[in-house]
């Protein structure tokens, strides 16, 4: 069984080493980027089997967000990943087209993201 690549979109350094800490523990491999306008490049390198990114960014439009994303909506599967209002939060997951969005919540996050992942034998 091939493992599971997550591509963690957040800006919050120690988001990302919770989210790190509570996927790598489930099996998933995570890598990380700060940037949302650093998206494409990682995709490349990385090829992710998720997209999951942070709904809120500083200097950084839900405008900006969409464009940054728009290209890997049907490639993949893209989530936001949010302590957002549920419904500005699902204003940003329809103009983008992602599959969804799920809450900033370590704990839990490996069984939200599970129905997204593909299964590979």
């Amino acid at each position: 069984m091939t493992t599971q690549k997550i591509l963690l979109v957040d800006d919050s350094a120690i988001v990302r080493a919770v989210v790190v800490h509570a996927l790598s523990a489930r099996g998933l491999e995570v890598s990380t980027i700060v940037d949302p306008r650093d998206i494409e490049d990682a995709v490349v390198r990385e090829k992710p089997d998720l997209l999951l990114v942070d709904a809120t960014y500083p200097g950084v439009t839900d405008d900006e967000l969409v464009a940054a994303i728009a290209p890997y909506v049907r490639a993949l599967p893209v989530l936001f990943f949010s302590d957002r209002a549920e419904e500005d939060v699902g204003v940003l997951v329809r103009r983008s087209g992602a599959r969804g969005a799920v809450p900033k919540d370590g704990a839990t996050l490996a069984d939200r993201l599970t129905p997204f992942l593909k299964k590979h034998d």
